[in-house]
């Protein structure tokens, strides 16, 4: 990590808001830095989430530009990719994108320290999401149904935008409050104070973006790297808006510190 160091968004080099030219969620960034990076040859795979059964998601390795372009969109849930990660390490891949949230980021750094003495020639990138709190599948799905009268498994696009959980079906968007649908969060968000994923080469998200605008953190040489030659419209970013979300997460996690495991 290098740059400067910020209480609320960590060690970043750089912060600004991007638009590429793909038709993806915000801005579609995540999505162009993968296509990129597998391009470049940085990566040769990696670990993304994607729908398998309606609104379902899982993680899945992606080894192509087709296999990201399927996964692209995000999702609310909560997926194990950590398993995956084990899985193409010993399958002989070497150079792997992890595309997750702010504790898989956590997690994933954890196991790199673990396997590089094993390993040394691992090259990981890490693209860490913006996240206040992940769902469970189940129990967002009923609690939509009831709030919303809507079918989560056939949106179009999912976005949590100024406390509104909005779900595209159609073309036609309703939303209800984030906060009425507490009781689909899972219970380990309360415990983590990370928004931004500070653990992550690249952090991204569309907190303090204008629409269609993903904001995007900088925060190592490698996320630098990965960012070159990338065709994307920039655009500024209002920080404060990141850092009150941070602030309100961290709170919350002192709240339920006594709760939470210590390991």
């Amino acid at each position: 990590m290098k740059g400067t160091k910020d209480e609320n968004l960590g060690v970043y080099s750089d912060l600004f808001s991007a638009k590429s030219s793909i038709d993806g969620q915000d801005g579609g960034v995540v999505t162009a830095l993968l296509v990129s990076g597998m391009q470049k040859g940085l990566f040769d795979a990696a670990l993304v989430c994607k729908r398998i059964d309606g609104y379902y998601s899982e993680a899945v390795i992606a080894e192509n530009v087709d296999e990201i372009m399927a996964a692209k969109g995000t999702k609310y849930m909560r997926v194990h990719n950590m398993s995956k990660l084990a899985e193409l390490v010993k399958k002989g891949k070497r150079k792997i994108a992890i595309v997750g949230t702010p504790c898989q980021m956590r997690s994933a750094r954890r196991i790199q320290q673990n396997i590089l003495t094993e390993y040394p020639d691992l090259e990981l990138t890490f693209i860490g999401l913006f996240c206040f709190e992940e769902f469970n599948y189940y129990t967002l799905k009923e609690q939509t149904k009831k709030l919303m009268n809507v079918d989560l498994d056939r949106a179009e696009k999912t976005q949590i935008k100024k406390g509104q959980f909005i779900v595209t079906i159609d073309g036609k968007e309703s939303s209800t409050k984030v906060r009425d649908l507490n009781a689909s969060v899972e219970n380990m968000c309360q415990c983590c104070p990370d928004f931004t994923a500070i653990y992550s080469d690249i952090s991204v998200g569309s907190v303090g973006s204008p629409d269609g605008y993903s904001t995007v953190i900088v925060r190592s040489d490698i996320g630098e790297k990965l960012l070159e030659k990338l065709d994307v419209t920039k655009a500024e970013v209002e920080k404060d808006e990141i850092d009150k979300l941070s602030v309100l997460k961290m709170k919350r996690a002192n709240q339920h510190a006594g709760e939470c495991p210590t390991k």
